[in-house]
């Protein structure tokens, strides 16, 4: 936990309201540091905010869909969702709330931030190690310290805490990296790769048989899932099983079983075990806390 939680907060919104170097400008809408964050109502923002679950639980609404937060999770709210954090007992956030001065920002860092703005991966998990929360613990424990830090600092700090932010919620995007100017093969034999392994989900195909079947080498199509995208082809099998499941969860009636064997899960037991670790419900709990967001809207 932080020491005075409420005036490191009154210290970053009065230092750092806007961020500036050569290459960038940011406004920043507000820093927070929220001990005891309960519900608040649907809504939705022209700016990214970004949130850190240091302590606690809840539920977190996007769209139309509905994610479990718990300790050590960082999640995005991106320009134009609606959405809404729910804690019955009260989560400690941290969050930001940023907007890109284009007029003074170079194209490529614009591009970046487009995409950040229309990425899948929203909610990530486990986060303690990950950059952002380093850099995020980093400058608030900072900010504690009996010897007073200079603004440079502090600035400089939050300056990557907001560029960490691309590359944290983009790490997983299947389309990450794809962005075609003019014919590119490595992008092209990807692509239907992705295709491939989406259209045969039900069926489990090992990376040697989708390179059979593309006429690659295992060890070459190995190499574009893991440069292209930043992943093994194994995680993102895994990951395109998840968004299946609870893509058939939220928009059909099929029993788990079914369900399980449209999604590539061997069994049952595996199916429920795997879905309880990645989205920290039973996909039966998860599907009944859809169908009761939606009897309440």
């Amino acid at each position: 936990m932080f020491d005075h939680p409420h005036k490191i907060q009154a210290y970053l919104n009065e230092i750092v309201p806007h961020l500036r170097n050569p290459s960038a400008s940011f406004t920043i809408h507000y820093w927070g540091i929220d001990p005891a964050h309960f519900d608040n109502p649907v809504h939705q923002h022209s700016f990214f905010e970004i949130c850190y679950v240091r302590e606690g639980e809840g539920m977190y609404m996007d769209g139309d869909d509905l994610f479990p937060l718990r300790k050590e999770t960082l999640f995005i709210s991106r320009p134009g969702i609606r959405h809404q954090i729910r804690s019955k007992r009260g989560m400690f956030l941290l969050y930001v709330a940023f907007e890109v001065d284009e007029e003074n920002t170079d194209p490529a860092i614009i591009r970046q931030f487009r995409q950040l703005a229309v990425v899948d991966r929203i909610l990530i998990t486990d986060a303690y190690a990950n950059p952002t929360t380093l850099i995020w613990t980093a400058l608030l424990k900072h900010l504690q310290e009996p010897v007073p830090i200079t603004e440079h600092y502090v600035k400089s700090a939050a300056l990557s805490l907001l560029f960490s932010f691309c590359s944290a919620f983009q790490a997983e995007a299947p389309s990450a990296g794809l962005g075609i100017s003019g014919y590119k093969p490595a992008a092209y034999a990807l692509n239907r790769a992705i295709r491939f392994v989406k259209d045969n989900l039900s069926h489990s195909m090992t990376l040697a048989e989708v390179a059979d079947y593309l006429h690659l080498s295992s060890r070459h199509l190995s190499r574009l899932f893991q440069q292209e995208l930043g992943m093994s082809y194994i995680h993102f099998v895994q990951q395109e099983k998840m968004r299946r499941a609870v893509h058939l969860l939220k928009h059909t009636d099929l029993s788990l079983i079914e369900i399980a064997e449209k999604s590539g899960f061997s069994s049952i037991h595996y199916f429920t075990r795997s879905f309880s670790h990645k989205i920290g419900m039973p996909p039966g709990k998860y599907r009944e806390a859809i169908h009761e967001k939606k009897a309440s809207e």
